[in-house]
């Protein structure tokens, strides 16, 4: 979560408050409507190069009590032995510390820490003291319920004033943070998060506390485990907020370890659309982490890096530490790019370079993937493939042993047939790439090339499950409301 004023990823904030300034100017002081009906595939394709209608934002305080808090680990069974109510939060201090926008992350090592982070209409740093309670979902049930009875860990964290972007104008928000660290690996944990002045341990009293409802993660394997894990990829979600809210409940219900998205959350990254898109997104935000990369509608970078906190990637230049980072999960090794300018996908080669190099040495990894806002491989008429992409990574992709590659900008859905030096090429030795941009923006139409395997329009919508269990991958692509599989391969090592 480092403070940046790029703008689509280079130096400028003058050219962020330009676009301010001509943005007001043309009609958006006004709040306008959520954009909540599916397009007709035609007229989205007719409407492909346009602005979609800007997203506005809605106000969350405490987490909903039906996304998070369900009695229900992602393991199935329910982790207390009895229903019996536990001590409700305390009843809040001040309305200007609900918590709002609230997500998860991880900075480091996912199978020992966690990072929360959210905001508050509080944007003095010196006013705010942000503080978690958490504590393995077997001592406090999987929905929380006895968090505030004493037996739950506590933790400190800090916040992060940034500039920020309403219909109104220019504004300071803070973004605050705790990380979890010390935790166990694969395990159900419960937390809440918010302030206070002082606990008491002994009688459960909070004094001055603003706390929000209880949430849940589960943490990830040790590194090099080969157990079961499960991932969604899913990627532009641009003025489709309506409609994530509709299936919100579903999507956290998906026994997912984490979520990963390829950008382009926003329309043009003002903080209302910002607002909205956390408030549809609250099932899936409380109940586990969101690793995300930017998009091209992402405009005022600022905004989208000022809200994530992401791993700061060693050996990486200053200007695009947190635009690309790497995790290691389990036997998945994961890494997020930037591709949003030529100049910074070029500049991204070093870097990538050494770490795929290493990443390729290790033992614990048995896959390896990247994601990122634009595809390599596309043939839809909207966009299609990126050559500054195809010149500089894919390159790279082969030569170390990317498994898939996951990007969005076009949305629809395809997949292609595994790739090496521009021709088709065994599975065993070729990169998979998956455009999978379909999360609810107003949909494109698909194509067909040489590299396609499967292909679908995008006013099916889409997202992607991953699948890993040891050396066998499984990736399932699902229409946006879950009820038609779009597609499905297995891909073993």
């Amino acid at each position: 979560m480092m403070q940046s004023s790029f703008f689509f990823g280079l130096r400028g904030s003058g050219l962020a408050r330009w676009w301010l300034t001509a943005t007001l100017a043309a009609g958006c002081a006004a709040k306008p409507p959520v954009q909540d009906a599916p397009l007709p595939a035609g007229a989205a394709d007719a409407a492909a190069g346009t602005a979609d209608a800007a997203a506005g934002g809605r106000t969350a305080g405490f987490a909903p009590r039906n996304g998070a808090g369900e009695a229900k680990d992602q393991a199935g069974p329910d982790q207390c032995k009895d229903s019996k109510p536990g001590p409700p939060p305390p009843p809040p201090h001040n309305p200007l510390e609900y918590v709002r926008n609230f997500h998860q992350t991880w900075q480091r090592d996912p199978s020992t820490t966690v990072t929360l982070t959210w905001t508050t209409n509080v944007t003095d740093l010196a006013a705010y003291t942000p503080r978690a309670l958490y504590a393995p979902a077997s001592e406090v049930c999987s929905d929380g319920r006895r968090l505030f009875a004493g037996q739950a860990l506590q933790a400190t964290g800090s916040g992060l004033q940034y500039d920020t972007i309403t219909w109104d104008g220019q504004q300071k928000a803070v973004t605050w943070t705790v990380e979890l660290t010390g935790l166990t690996p694969d395990t159900d944990y419960a937390f809440a998060v918010g302030t206070w002045q002082s606990h008491d341990p002994a009688t459960g009293h909070f004094a001055k506390a603003t706390l929000s409802q209880p949430g849940r993660f589960r943490t990830a394997p040790a590194k090099g485990s080969r157990a079961p894990m499960r991932f969604v990829m899913a990627g532009d979600s641009r003025g489709g907020t309506a409609n994530i809210y509709t299936h919100s409940k579903r999507f956290a219900a998906i026994p997912a370890l984490a979520w990963f998205f390829t950008g382009d959350m926003s329309s043009t990254g003002v903080q209302p659309q910002w607002d909205d898109w956390f408030e549809s997104m609250g099932p899936i935000l409380w109940t586990k982490p969101l690793m995300p990369v930017q998009g091209n509608h992402e405009m005022l970078a600022e905004i989208h890096y000022g809200q994530f906190a992401l791993p700061v990637a060693p050996g990486l230049s200053a200007d695009y530490l947190e635009h690309a980072w790497a995790l290691d999960i389990g036997n998945v090794h994961m890494i997020g790019l930037d591709s949003n300018t030529d100049e910074g996908i070029a500049d991204q080669v070093p870097w990538l370079t050494k770490h795929l190099e290493a990443a390729a040495k290790n033992p614990d990894t048995d896959w390896t993937f990247v994601m990122m806002h634009h595809p390599a491989y596309s043939a839809s008429t909207v966009h299609g493939s990126s050559t500054a992409v195809q010149k500089h990574w894919v390159p790279l992709f082969e030569k170390y042993g990317v498994d898939v590659a996951f990007a969005g900008h076009d949305h629809c859905y395809e997949r292609s047939v595994p790739i090496t030096a521009g021709k088709p090429a065994a599975a065993a030795t070729g990169v998979t790439y998956v455009v999978a941009g379909g999360f609810f923006a107003p949909p494109y139409k698909n194509g067909s090339d040489w590299w396609t395997a499967v292909s679908h329009h995008g006013n099916k919508y889409n997202y992607v499950e991953i699948s890993v269990n040891g050396k066998a991958l499984t990736l399932t692509a699902w229409s946006g409301d879950g009820a038609e599989k779009l597609d499905q391969v297995q891909i073993t090592r």
